[in-house]
């Protein structure tokens, strides 16, 4: 974790703070040694982090490095630091705090909580069906239950429904879309933990052809086998099912789990001193320079 210190230095991210990819970004460049700054209103995207992980940040960015040379491309995905590249960049902090959490028995089959779209709803209710669990069907919001939706999200409140039996559990939020929640959703993590395999259906540029989610890469990490509705690039070398099979027909594996996991820290993760040297190396590049001196800020206490 980068506490402050002689070492630590102040860097402020040239990405958008609030998207998911720059999150898990920052997280694993503070791991480096490094703290990050961020504007006053940017606080409730990191503050979970630091309650849950310890992550170590500083309001206003005035005296910090810029760190430019960065970028995301969630169409990819792609994530990249300089020259170091991944498909997402995860710090150790959250794969280790997933790993430790596995536990001996899993309550649950099979899960899914997220926000439900049309095509996602689609996608799942013709796995129940094939799984013999219409009784779970989930129907399209009337009209009045999509305008109070739409009032809820106007005023932050959580929207939230659950189905289930013994084995499958569907909870229906979008409280992962919203901070605090978004940057460490522990009901979200904990559900998965709890589950032999996670429901995937595609995500949300699914109208473009992209059909990974970042669900699939977390359940990688809590030990849930994932379960798609279609397979693409990001998910060669993992093991998984597909949502032609019916929960019937599924059966969890150690050995499938342990492989997903290793294979995610592998793909997911950048070692310490070779993210701090390309961060130090960026940190030095002209446009960092110049960033900084047109960049003035208030600091904050937190």
């Amino acid at each position: 974790m980068g506490v402050a210190g002689p070492e630590t230095i102040d860097v402020v991210i040239d990405l958008p703070i609030y998207l998911l990819q720059t999150l898990r970004m920052a997280q694993a460049i503070g791991e480096a040694g490094f703290r990050i700054c961020v504007d006053p209103e940017d606080t409730k995207a990191v503050v979970r982090l630091k309650e849950v992980f310890g992550f170590d940040y500083r309001v206003g960015k005035a005296g910090a490095k810029w760190v430019t040379g960065l970028y995301i491309d969630h169409l990819g995905p792609v994530t990249r630091i300089g020259s170091i590249e991944r498909p997402l960049i995860v710090p150790k902090a959250i794969l280790n705090h997933c790993r430790d959490r596995w536990p001996a028995v899993r309550q649950h089959d099979a899960s899914f909580a997220g926000l439900l779209t049309t095509t996602r709803r689609s996608a799942i209710n013709q796995w129940l069906s094939l799984s013999q669990l219409e009784e779970m069907s989930l129907a399209e919001p009337t009209f009045i239950e999509k305008q109070l939706n739409k009032w809820a999200h106007r005023l932050h409140l959580p929207i939230e429904e659950r189905r289930g039996t013994k084995n499958v559990i569907i909870r229906t939020s979008d409280i992962g879309r919203h901070f605090p929640t978004k940057s460490w959703n522990s009901k979200y993590y904990d559900l998965m933990l709890n589950s032999k395999f996670v429901l995937c259906p595609s995500g949300d540029f699914k109208a473009n052809g992209v059909a990974w989610t970042y669900r699939f890469f977390e359940g990688a990490m809590c030990g849930t086998i994932p379960i798609v509705e279609e397979t693409c690039p990001p998910y060669e070398g993992y093991k998984f099912r597909l949502m032609s099979e019916p929960v019937s027909a599924l059966q969890w594996s150690q050995q499938d789990a342990e492989h997903n996991f290793a294979l995610a820290r592998e793909q997911m993760t950048v070692e310490t001193e070779r993210l701090r040297a390309e961060v130090l190396r960026l940190l030095a590049e002209p446009d960092a320079v110049r960033k900084q001196e047109r960049h003035g800020a208030e600091i904050y206490t937190t």
